[in-house]
């Protein structure tokens, strides 16, 4: 069986970057989510933290996504195929799907966004306070359950979307790249909450203790997909770990932004008292690792 296609010519600036950044508000969301869906009050610090994180970054990636268009006036193509008598929304089309999805997380993402401003005092617009009174009347665990899905819909179907190529990297990986995607959307997620818990000086021992235990079984996931990847992929991984993109890929996201901090997490724990570089340090090695990741499989995929 013939793997060859024409390459999709992604900019990694553009399409690696909104893959990552989308993971990490999928990521961030979900801890959010999880945390008021099962009542955890006294972790209600990190589920602000968490909606207050998701929102902005999402925000960033369609942005990312119509810049790489090349004519950001055709962006609506990505909501509508044009057809003989009008455009209409293709649900067989991955792109138009997942599209759609972000609307939809984007619009939940918010709902809790603002919940968390009204929750605070910072809420000044008399519109948005309306706003809130009116969404209000539905439970919050109900767009926090919705806007979960459709968060780790959005960090995975972008993995989809490159085994669903021809590309004789991406296409040897299926399914294994939307996992990828989802479990390391997970991690970042986790990382960026307890970063920005850190730098707001907000960080406590018990919620660095509960951001680390939902954070190791999920990088141990995430090498354990690697590996299975690599493996399903045998001589067609070669662009991914030699050159540039090896060095991204094995050295970066593997070595730096998985290993690196699961044994500091192991040996030392991501706790303050390990001091504000120490947690900031384990943090950053997890999302530059995820940044890494996705520029190395977006780029080697398109050699």
């Amino acid at each position: 069986m013939a793997l060859e296609s024409q390459a999709p010519h992604w900019e990694w600036y553009y399409i690696a970057m909104y893959f990552f950044i989308g993971g990490v508000s999928a990521g961030a969301y979900f801890i959010g989510s999880l945390i008021e869906l099962l009542g955890y009050e006294k972790h209600r610090d990190v589920s602000k933290a968490a909606y207050t994180i998701a929102f902005p970054l999402i925000c960033i990636t369609p942005v990312l996504l119509i810049a790489d268009l090349g004519r950001p006036e055709r962006f609506w193509h990505l909501f509508f195929s044009n057809g003989p008598n009008a455009p209409y929304a293709n649900h067989t089309s991955p792109l138009s799907v997942g599209t759609w999805a972000l609307l939809v997380y984007s619009g939940m993402a918010f709902l809790s966004f603002l919940n968390v401003l009204v929750e605070d005092g910072r809420l000044a617009s008399p519109a948005l306070k309306k706003a809130h009174e009116l969404f209000s009347r539905i439970p919050h665990r109900v767009y926090a359950a919705i806007g979960s899905f459709f968060g780790f819909f959005v960090a995975g179907y972008t993995g989809v979307l490159l085994n669903t190529t021809a590309r004789p990297l991406w296409a040897s990986m299926d399914p294994w790249i939307g996992s990828l995607f989802i479990v390391s959307g997970a991690s970042t997620g986790a990382a960026a909450v307890a970063l920005v818990m850190e730098r707001r000086r907000i960080l406590s021992a018990d919620a660095a203790r509960s951001l680390q235990a939902f954070e190791q079984p999920v990088m141990i996931a995430e090498l354990g997909i690697i590996v299975a990847m690599l493996a399903l992929a045998g001589r067609y991984a070669a662009p991914l770990v030699t050159g540039l993109y090896g060095i991204l890929f094995l050295g970066g996201a593997v070595v730096l932004g998985i290993l690196v901090p699961l044994g500091r997490q192991l040996t030392r724990g991501m706790l303050p008292a390990e001091g504000s570089s120490g947690v900031a340090l384990t943090s950053a090695l997890v999302l530059a690792g995820s940044a890494f990741l996705r520029i190395a499989l977006v780029q080697a995929g398109q050699r």
